[in-house]
């Protein structure tokens, strides 16, 4: 009685079954960029602030700009949460001033800078996304700042 043999094949059929049974490979996507009107409500906001003068304003993504506007009926005359990708050092670099104030409550390597050309800057990383609390300088402006970068980085 004749045993069986196998029959050789070529290389590359040998590669496509083994291709064939293993499992795909899934690629996965970034998660999208939330809605920076979604990390603090405007009912949040106005604990923090006091009345607004109207709904948050989103830009259009499409615009390559990822901010929510908020415009208070007294105090800062704006308040800007924008949502940036890249390296903290590198914002801190271009926007931290002369002498920018860690933050290392909001997470390693936070910062503001109090007063940025007559702005108040705060940075905060989490994740792979960089959140930015923008609104002109004044004597609450850092407190308002952090205030509002705890609410929407627990959003992030």
């Amino acid at each position: 009685m004749k045993t069986p043999r196998l029959r050789s094949t070529s290389p590359l059929a040998g590669l496509a079954a083994m291709l064939a049974s293993s499992t795909a490979l899934v690629a996965h996507a970034a998660p999208p960029v939330p809605n920076p009107c979604t990390l603090v409500t405007a009912a949040e906001m106005q604990q923090i602030v006091g009345p607004l003068t109207g709904s948050p304003r989103a830009t259009d993504p499409a615009s390559g700009e990822i901010t929510c506007t908020y415009e208070p009926a007294k105090g800062p005359s704006y308040i800007d949460i924008r949502l940036h990708e890249g390296e903290l050092s590198a914002w801190k670099a271009r926007t931290g001033g002369k002498s920018p104030v860690s933050l290392p409550e909001l997470g390693k390597d936070s910062f503001v800078n109090p007063d940025a050309d007559g702005y108040t800057e705060l940075f905060a990383r989490k994740g792979t996304l960089i959140l930015n609390v923008s609104l002109p300088s004044g004597p609450t402006a850092v407190a308002t700042a952090k205030a509002i970068a705890k609410k929407a980085l627990t959003r992030l």
